[in-house]
């Protein structure tokens, strides 16, 4: 294997293309967001008791249906 791809300087003669101003303004305000999204602390929402029970049934009811459809299926074949 050659090793000249690894020991020979970067070209510094190659072109070098401008970025376009609204580029450069998408990239600041974008990383501007995410720096800022990232720092703003999130308050979790408060659900109460009684809604976080009803999701939890809702959600085994689902798996329920999942279980016996599975077994309606193999029962089937």
């Amino acid at each position: 294997m050659s090793t000249k791809t690894t020991t020979r300087p970067p070209d510094t003669r190659a072109v070098r293309r401008r970025v376009s101003l609204a580029d450069r303004i998408a990239l600041r305000v974008g990383m501007s967001l995410i720096i800022w999204s990232r720092r703003t602390r999130r308050v979790r929402p408060v659900i109460d008791h009684g809604t976080l029970l009803q999701l939890e049934r809702e959600r085994q009811q689902r798996e329920n249906d999942l279980l016996l459809q599975a077994a309606l299926m193999r029962a089937w074949r």
